[in-house]
């Protein structure tokens, strides 16, 4: 939704509003489409308003398969405000499921994944999951051959228990959160020695919970650690007057690593990825829907700052 302005605890009449399919693996998708990709996704899909879920994803052409639960579908609102940049998110608690629910989710993943693929773990796990869901997910995908990237929220990373994941992706305050024990259900921004804050958690993170760590500060940049490299790199400005919202930004920086790593596979480098990334994360800024940039606008970041 669009207001004039938000005022708290006030009554608003919304100057626009729309309504999308949502949630971090949609956004992904969303991205990767736009790039030329189609992805495949398995989304935990619960009964009630599940079929106008459907119809959403289906009219942008989405491949979807869906596990069927109990429930009613999970929502989030979005707004905007006309008179500044300012974004305020809701995010919906979300349906439970069962361990059964789970246990079958992990099989189904595995199965359509082959050895050597990326598999993108997006997202709040639901309530209700088991307690090493992460564990889980990581084992099968991992027996099958496939790599397995972990993008969830501080306490959803509490169900990892031994694994230590082939990629992670949280954000500054979630990554801090995560080496704090903090439940990260509320982000205050704190943009003060943010490259040596970035750098220190994803070292921290390093061999603990994943072997390669990037650690994404939106505006400011990217850090990066594994058993080989250590680094920071500046994120990509674009012109204010394009910027429109930051929402699914996030997921448009995992859709383009994810791309540029599966159609380079070895011949890339984890900065050739992440550059990747943080264009179409800045693309992603110039719309305000989430994974909805352009193409070429991806491609021209990514010239302009070849040299970076």
């Amino acid at each position: 939704m669009w207001v004039n302005q938000l005022v708290h605890g006030s009554v608003h009449r919304a100057i626009k509003n729309e309504t999308t399919a949502g949630g971090k693996g949609i956004n992904v998708a969303r991205a990767c489409q736009t790039m030329g990709v189609k992805p495949h996704l398995y989304l935990m899909l619960p009964a009630q308003e599940g079929e106008f879920y459907r119809e959403l994803l289906d009219s942008e052409g989405h491949d979807v398969e869906y596990l069927e639960v109990d429930g009613e579908v999970r929502k989030a609102i979005i707004l905007n405000e006309k008179s500044s940049s300012s974004i305020t998110v809701v995010n919906g608690q979300g349906q439970g499921i069962t361990g059964k629910n789970w246990d079958e989710y992990c099989v189904n993943a595995a199965r359509s994944t082959k050895p050597g693929e990326i598999v993108l773990m997006m997202g709040s796990l639901p309530i209700g999951h088991p307690d090493n869901a992460i564990d889980q997910l990581a084992k099968v995908i991992r027996e099958v051959g496939g790599k397995l990237l972990v993008d969830t929220s501080p306490s959803a990373f509490k169900s990892r228990k031994n694994a230590v994941l082939d990629i992670i992706s949280p954000n500054l305050e979630e990554a801090e959160a995560m080496m704090s024990n903090n439940s990260g259900d509320l982000f205050e921004p704190n943009d003060v020695n943010v490259p040596e804050r970035a750098l220190a958690v994803a070292e921290a993170l390093f061999n603990k919970i994943g072997k390669n760590i990037i650690v994404t500060a939106g505006a400011h940049g990217c850090a990066f650690k594994n058993a080989d490299e250590h680094w920071w790199l500046p994120a990509f400005v674009i012109p204010l007057d394009r910027y429109k919202s930051t929402v699914g930004a996030g997921d448009s920086f995992v859709a383009g690593l994810a791309i540029y790593y599966e159609t380079h596979r070895s011949e890339s480098t984890w900065r050739e990825r992440i550059r990747f990334g943080m264009a179409t994360a800045a693309a992603s800024c110039e719309t305000y829907r989430a994974g909805g940039f352009e193409q070429a606008r991806v491609l021209e970041i990514l010239s302009d700052n070849e040299d970076e």
